[in-house]
This record gives structure tokens, sequence and C-alpha cells, in this order.
């Protein structure tokens, strides 16, 4: 087990609290939305909450928000590469690297919880009132509050790169055209994509699914089952 798989396993406070484990707090005053969003090379997932907030930008850093203030840069309690949040039951919670997982009930105090894998995890959404996060080897991890997490078996060892949820349904996409649906985050079914692109995104909005290779759309669903190709 590395140093970073030891630090993501420990559940304690790493900002505001003076431990003797604990990472240094550090923010940075960003300027402006665009000033922002230079820094972020174009990549940002975000999640509010509760008039919160929160993007990660593929660093070990993250920005938080308040009602449309100024973005201010906080430390997230570790070293590694943040690729998704979301928000649900009162809480914040970011993925990434290695495993690392880490909850703040405001955007500002985080803390490192254990993940119960040490795969890379790329997505996550709350739906359902279960928070569902994805990664390398087919790893699906569920959570009720954020804080225990229970590994699932999702039927595939396919590089899952996002998830999203709607209509009572959240749905995987990844590589090699996988696409896996669930209605309650833990029996999940391999559905046919109709192809073998490697789809990066997943999005439920204007009543359908949308499943993306990076910057062009691959596949549409209207309840994650059948999938088709738009305009078709």
């Amino acid at each position: 087990m590395n140093s970073r798989t030891r630090v993501a396993s420990t559940g304690v406070t790493l900002v505001g609290l003076a431990l003797a484990v604990a990472l240094p707090f550090e923010k940075r005053l960003i300027g402006s939305s665009t000033e922002q969003d230079s820094v972020i090379n174009g990549f940002a997932r975000t999640a509010s909450g509760n008039g919160v907030t929160v993007k990660v930008d593929r660093c070990a850093d993250l920005w938080t928000r308040t009602d449309g203030s100024n973005w201010v840069q906080l430390s997230s309690g570790t070293q590694c590469r943040l690729y998704d949040v979301a928000y649900g039951n009162g809480c914040f919670v970011a993925v990434g690297n290695e495993g690392t997982l880490v909850t703040s009930p405001d955007g500002i105090a985080w803390t490192v919880r254990n993940s119960r894998t040490d795969e890379r995890l790329r997505g996550i959404v709350f739906g359902n009132r279960t928070f569902v996060a994805v990664g390398y080897e087919g790893t699906v991890i569920t959570s009720k509050d954020g804080v225990r997490w229970k590994v699932q078996n999702s039927g595939t060892n396919e590089r899952l790169q996002m998830v999203a949820f709607g209509r009572g349904t959240f749905v995987i996409v990844g590589w090699n055209g996988i696409i896996l649906t669930s209605a309650q985050g833990t029996r999940w079914i391999v559905r046919n994509s109709g192809g073998s692109e490697r789809l990066d995104e997943i999005d439920y909005r204007d009543g359908q699914f949308v499943a993306s290779i990076t910057n062009r759309f691959a596949r549409v669903s209207a309840d994650g089952v059948a999938w088709q190709k738009p305009g078709r």
C-alpha cells in the first residue's frame, strides 16, 4: 500500500483541525471566473448545493464559491488529482486518482474518506438517495451518506469514465462502448450501445441520456436501455 493509499484510508478531517497528519490549510483567491477558467485548462466539473458551488479540475486542489462570489482555491487534503464532484444529502463528495475520495458539508472543510478501492475514480453522481462513483477496472462504489462506502459488482473490467442519473436510473459509460444501468446502484446490467467507441461523458438533459466521446456525441437514449446515434 503506497503513502497515498494510507492517507486515503485515515478518515480524518484535514482542514480546520490541528492534527499532526493534516496537510496545511491553503487557499488562494481567484480574481474572476475568467482567470479561474484559465487555471483549469478547459476541464472542470462542478456541483452545487445550499448556495455553494464546488469545482474540480484534475488537480489536487479544488475551488469553492458562495452565491456568485469570487472563487477560492482550497486544499482538498490529498495530493491526488480530483476528477469529479457531486452534492447530495447535505454533503459534497469529490473523487480522483488512487481511490481518493473527500467529503465536505460546506465546500470548505474537507475530510479524506476510505473509498474501499485503490482504483482511479473518474465520475460520481447523487440520485435516489445514493452516491455512485465509478472508475478503472469496472469499479463501482456506493454510499448513502458519503462516508461509508461499499464496492459493487459491475459485471465488467472496462474503464468506467462517468455516471449520470435520470428517470430513476443510474447510467455508467466507459471504454469500448460499455454502458451499464441500475435503479439502485447495486445490481448493474450491461446494455448494447451499438458501438465500441470510448465513451468519456454521460449526461441527462432535455429528457434523455447523452453519451459522448470527448467533444462529440456518440449515442442518445430516453431510458438508458435502447441507444442510437443522434439524429436517427
